[in-house]
């Protein structure tokens, strides 16, 4: 795939896809009902991609529909958040360079410590379809949270 097959992010967001977020994850169950998880998410300057394992409900949910919304807020200030609407392209992770690299990126280590013996990685590229970075009043200069 390549990057005319995806929609641009745009650059007034970068920073919050940069910043080490907390993304929160929408997969479709086989029942219909939605399921939310939050993730840690890489962003390359094009693709938003996230690591699972394929014993993970996220895997199974996106293997039945490929389906998938991804609402990424500003970790410092939530009133700014970047959400992309797409479908989920899955790779194989078998030489662990992609959780590795979240490990490195987010815990400063080398090597991904929490897996079990057997888990089976994968790369989740989420092809934008649809991206809202919607322009909130007051989002740079947020009304201070009382005590």
């Amino acid at each position: 795939m390549d990057e005319r097959e995806t929609l641009s992010i745009p650059e007034s967001v970068h920073d919050i896809l940069n910043d080490k977020p907390t993304a929160f994850l929408s997969t479709l169950r086989p029942d219909g009902r939605i399921s939310v998880n939050p993730v840690a998410v890489m962003f390359d300057g094009t693709w938003l991609r996230v690591s699972t394992t394929k014993d993970r409900r996220k895997y199974r949910n996106l293997i039945h529909d490929p389906r998938v919304a991804i609402c990424v807020p500003h970790r410092n200030n939530p009133n700014r958040y970047v959400e992309v609407r797409g479908r989920a392209e899955i790779r194989d992770d078998g030489d662990r360079s992609f959780i590795d690299s979240i490990a490195q990126a987010y815990m400063g280590v080398e090597r991904y410590p929490f897996d079990r013996p057997g888990d089976e990685r994968v790369v989740i590229r989420i092809i934008a379809e649809q991206v809202s970075a919607p322009a909130i009043p007051l989002a740079d200069d947020p009304p201070a949270r009382p005590d």
